[in-house]
């Protein structure tokens, strides 16, 4: 009953800001502009009115159309769901994956090796991997492809979006950096649970090392590793964002971009449209992928709850 209702809660959570977020978005951006001497002044004037009728009359188009809404491309918002969100999936899927199995890997690995010349190249490759900002080792990877195709290494189109294999390069950027995250996350939770009594129970009936680590400790950091997980997704949706632009990928976040039209000056009497459909869509889209995940989360919290040194003792007889 008490994961029932934190579900329900959750529900409740994520619609709220659903409501909040579309009523954001559709606030008026009219703006007016008057000339004062030699100079053109801008000026924004909120009225319940105008903001009562964008409203009124978003919700007659999303009725109207059936849709959520038709784009500056005059397309329904579900056909360019489908274009760009494909697009993206096969980049979020397979970093989102790969930041939890490499990074688990790479905490145990960092766990094992905190000696010499190991705990370098382990936790000293997580730090500077977690510390350093994504663009600048995106950069620095286009650096070092360029100088390999310099020396003889074949061209291969691997940026934009028109070969099949292009998705590979900006899920690798996407998970580099929440895999650093989860390997850090493993390795301290691992060192905390290395002196529980549970363990050296186990060492001395004879139970392998390797069977305690992963079969036994480990599965007791899940619950700890879990709660991580909605965070990581938010971390990968953020940096998502930069891996599409700088690798020219075209998916759901440099078409997000371009819908908000952000502009680096404003004109007096410029208007500020935005792709409204575009914004809404994808950004409940990714409200939705959030509140998947936490249900998720919260469902195997509620499962994995474990006891803690169970089947060690039993292991041996």
């Amino acid at each position: 009953m008490n994961l029932f209702i934190r579900l329900i809660k959750t529900l409740i959570m994520w619609f709220s800001l659903a409501v909040i977020l579309i009523l954001i978005i559709l606030l008026p951006r009219n703006t007016e502009s008057y000339r004062d001497g030699n100079d053109d002044v801008m000026s924004y004037q909120f009225t319940w009115d105008s903001y009562k009728d964008n409203v009124i009359e978003y919700i007659s188009n999303v009725w109207s159309n059936k849709s959520i809404g038709i784009t500056n491309y005059n397309q329904t918002f579900e056909t360019e769901l489908i274009r760009y969100g494909t697009r993206t999936l096969f980049v979020f899927v397979p970093a989102l994956l790969l930041s939890i199995v490499f990074g688990i890997y790479k905490g145990v690995f960092d766990y094992r090796h905190r000696t010499g010349l190991w705990r370098v190249i382990g936790q000293g490759g997580t730090w500077v991997t977690q510390s350093v900002p994504d663009f600048f080792l995106i950069l620095l990877i286009q650096l070092l492809l360029s100088m390999l195709h310099r020396w003889g290494l074949p061209q291969i189109d691997l940026y934009g979006d028109e070969h099949w294999y292009n998705f590979i390069l900006p899920a690798l950027f996407l998970s580099m950096y929440p895999a650093a995250l989860i390997a850090r996350y493993t390795t301290e939770y691992l060192e905390n649970e290395e002196y529980a009594d549970y363990i050296k129970t186990a060492e001395a009936k004879g139970v392998p090392e390797k069977s305690i680590l992963w079969n036994h400790v480990l599965r007791n950091c899940w619950t700890k590793l879990i709660q991580h997980f909605l965070p990581i997704t938010l971390t990968l949706v953020s940096s998502m964002f930069v891996v599409e632009y700088m690798t020219m990928y075209n998916g759901m976040g440099t078409r997000l971009i371009k819908a908000i039209q952000i502009k680096d000056s404003i004109i007096p009497g410029q208007s500020l449209p935005i792709d409204i459909p575009v914004v809404i869509g994808f950004s409940l889209i990714f409200m939705f992928i959030f509140m998947i995940v936490q249900l998720i989360s919260q469902i195997l919290l509620h499962v994995l709850s474990p006891v803690r040194g169970e089947g060690l003792v039993d292991e041996e007889r």
